[in-house]
C-alpha cells in the first residue's frame, strides 16, 4: 500500500509531499503536521510537489484538512504548487471538482516528476501563486465606459477577467476596481492601473502597473484570506 512521505530540500527550497493509493484522514492529519514542520526550514517563495499519481481521495471529510494544508502554505509565502496526476486518474477529476466548487490557488498539474522537474526548472514568475476567485466581481473602464467583469483568476501581478473585450487590444491602459473580503464584514477595495497583455474572446489578462511592496502584501493577506473563508 506504501505510505505517505513529506520531504524537504533545503538546497533547493523544495518541499515534495507522496501520497500512496488509499489516504485516511488520520493520515492526512499527519502528513499536515509533517509540512508544518518541513516549511520551517524552507525560505519564502518555496516549491511544493505533490505526488498523487497512485491517489485517491475519496471521502469529503478530508477536504477541510486539505484546505488546512493549502491555507498554511499560502500563509507562508509559498512559490510554485506542482500536482502530479495521471491523465485520467480519479484523483485529477477530484481535484478539479473541488476547485471548480471552492476558492483556492491554481496549481500546475503534470504528469509525471520529469515533467515536474522541468516545471521548477524555469525561473519563478514575480507574481507569485494565482487564486481562483470564481467570478468575484470587478469594473474597468474601457474609453470612459464603465464595464462589469468577473475575475478568474489573480495574483499580486495580474488577474484573468471573464467580460466584455469589445475595444481591448493589448497595452491599453486600464483602471480596475474590486473588492474582497467576507460579505458580514467590511471589504477591502482596490483601485488599480492595469495594462491589457491578452484578449481571447470572452476574457482577457491584466497586468497590475503602480503596485508598491505594501499594497502588494495587502492583496496577497486579502487573497489568503479568501482561501481561508472556504470553510
Amino acid at each position: 500500500m506504501g505510505k505517505s512521505k513529506v520531504k524537504v530540500d533545503i538546497k533547493n527550497n523544495r518541499l515534495t509531499i507522496i501520497l500512496p493509493a488509499c489516504v485516511t484522514l488520520k493520515e492526512l492529519e499527519n502528513i499536515y503536521a509533517e509540512i508544518r514542520f518541513g516549511v520551517a526550514d524552507l525560505q519564502p517563495g518555496f516549491d511544493v510537489v505533490t505526488d498523487l499519481t497512485h491517489c485517491s481521495i475519496g471521502h469529503l471529510n478530508a477536504i477541510p484538512v486539505l484546505w488546512k494544508i493549502s491555507s498554511y502554505l499560502t500563509a507562508h509565502k509559498v512559490g510554485r504548487i506542482v500536482r502530479v496526476v495521471s491523465d485520467m486518474g480519479i484523483i485529477l477529476k477530484q481535484l478539479i471538482a473541488i476547485e471548480m466548487k471552492f476558492k483556492c490557488y491554481k496549481p500546475i498539474y503534470v504528469s509525471n516528476m520529469e515533467e515536474a522537474e522541468q516545471e521548477l526548472s524555469s525561473p519563478n514568475k514575480p507574481g507569485g501563486i494565482r487564486f481562483q476567485l470564481h467570478d468575484r466581481p470587478l469594473n474597468y473602464q474601457v474609453h470612459g465606459e464603465q464595464i462589469r467583469g468577473d475575475i478568474v483568476d489573480i495574483s499580486t501581478s495580474g488577474c484573468s477577467i471573464r467580460g466584455q473585450t469589445k475595444n481591448l487590444e493589448v497595452d491599453l491602459e486600464l483602471a480596475v476596481t474590486f473588492e474582497l473580503g467576507k460579505k458580514d464584514k467590511p471589504l477591502t477595495s482596490f483601485a488599480l492601473q492595469s495594462k491589457v497583455i491578452r484578449v481571447n474572446e470572452d476574457m482577457f489578462v491584466i497586468q497590475f502597473t503602480d503596485m508598491d511592496e505594501v499594497q502588494k502584501r495587502q492583496l496577497y493577506d486579502c487573497l489568503t484570506n479568501e482561501l481561508n473563508n472556504n470553510f
